[in-house]
């Protein structure tokens, strides 16, 4: 009894053996190139953040280039990027005239955010957000 079962597992050994070697051939001829590293051309121009730098290829197609905790990104850019870009926030924002203040809401994951600022002291996106609303005739 003792042989029949050496045998057994002296031919699984075998026939497994073969399979084993063909799968790492197989997986040896398939491995993936090694990805390219991301560097800034050297005529990119840096943008007034310090972090982005914006590059016009020969092909004349307009690159951004970021630096990241991960690397160098690089993103096509896009001709409407050139606008002020408006979030779905700022749609959302409603601000509330209060003579020298303004008053700002929005729905917040909790309830209404609220916060209230004189119009000296205003940020750029907080005055596009109220002269968008308060348009005078």
């Amino acid at each position: 009894m003792k042989s029949t079962h050496a045998i057994i597992v002296m031919l699984v050994a075998a026939l497994a053996a073969p399979a084993a070697t063909k799968e790492t051939k197989t997986t040896k001829k398939k491995a993936a190139p090694a990805p390219q590293v991301v560097t800034i051309p050297k005529d990119a121009v840096p943008n007034a953040d310090g972090n982005t730098y914006t590059y016009t290829d020969k092909q004349g197609k307009k690159w951004i280039y970021a630096k990241t905790p991960f690397g160098i990104m690089k993103n096509a850019a896009s001709d409407a990027g050139s606008a002020a870009p408006t979030s779905s926030v700022d749609s959302l924002t409603k601000a509330i005239d209060k003579g020298d203040s303004v008053r700002f809401e929005r729905p917040g994951p909790f309830g209404t955010i609220g916060w209230e600022k004189k119009k000296t002291d205003l940020t750029d996106d907080e005055r596009r957000t109220f002269e968008a609303q308060n348009v005078k005739p």
